[in-house]
């Protein structure tokens, strides 16, 4: 089957894994990656050295009508920025893969709200691609289970070995799969923003069991922090990576305890943070 894949670097193994079960792949659309939490250059290599188009940006509808006409029969997103115009389903499949149990969690980065909110709605979907994000019917499902001890690096992690396979077991039956899919319960559905500067920022009036949660949350993707450092100055920090524990103190809380290059303490509500991986940001 010839197909045209939408994606960045962390879902090119749902992409090559078509590739190697024979199909042929037309063109590759991705996004402006940042180089930080997001890389698309896997992607742009491979289509480089096997010369298939590489798009970054928006795919329009003439696009689509020219891959349509080029015999293309499978539209495949996962993790795509950008909308996908109407596809004719008398024509191709269009599919999307969604890192949830829809209709639960929908949104452009749902896994924090996943361990912070929604652990039961942990998973995969992959569902027919509408002009409504994320509502499409249901093709396949995998739950994913979620305990005190998963952060989002792990759980991406987890949904993400298991992703190639099933898009893989799909693809081959697609008709079967599009005959049966399922609607989803809309009035069920639960949607979330992308996460603002305001749920990723760290408040030491908070309790130590709420302050790991979003290091859970949010992990490697980073949060913010504000400390008056040794010299009574405010000074912004981006953290990666952070740990504390319960004990009683007379501190106030957000009291800096300790400073050093590679580790800051500060006192909590109930305990104490060490922030252990971070860099200091403009307050501009």
């Amino acid at each position: 089957m010839k197909f045209c894949f939408f994606g960045y670097d962390h879902s090119f193994d749902v992409m090559k894994r078509l590739i190697d079960d024979g199909h042929e792949l037309l063109h590759v659309f991705s996004f402006k990656c940042d180089g930080i939490y997001s890389f698309n250059k896997d992607l742009e290599t491979y289509c480089r050295q096997n010369a298939i188009p590489f798009t970054i940006g928006k795919i329009t509808t003439e696009n689509i009508s020219t891959l349509i006409n080029n015999k293309c029969k499978l539209f495949l997103a996962c993790g795509y920025s950008y909308k996908i115009p109407p596809i004719d389903e008398s024509k191709a499949y269009g599919v999307n893969i969604h890192p949830t149990l829809l209709p639960k969690a929908r949104g452009k980065m749902p896994q924090p709200y996943i361990i912070l909110n929604e652990p039961e709605a942990a998973g995969f979907t992959i569902h027919k691609l509408t002009q409504d994000y994320d509502a499409g019917d249901i093709l396949f499902q995998m739950p994913i289970p979620v305990d005190e001890t998963t952060d989002i690096e792990t759980l991406a992690a987890r949904i993400a070995i298991h992703i190639p396979e099933q898009a893989s077991t799909i693809i081959k039956d697609i008709e079967n799969y599009w005959n049966n899919s399922t609607p989803q319960a809309h009035d069920k559905a639960t949607y979330y923003d992308e996460p603002d500067i305001t749920l990723r920022s760290l408040n030491w009036n908070d309790s130590v069991d709420i302050l790991l949660l979003k290091s859970r949350a949010f992990g490697r993707f980073g949060v913010f922090a504000n400390i008056t450092n040794k010299f009574g100055e405010s000074q912004n920090l981006a953290v990666f990576q952070f740990n504390g524990w319960k004990e009683y103190h007379n501190h106030n809380p957000g009291t800096l305890i300790r400073a050093f290059p590679r580790e800051i303490t500060v006192a909590v509500k109930d305990g104490y943070i060490c922030l252990k991986d971070f860099t200091a940001i403009s307050s501009n």
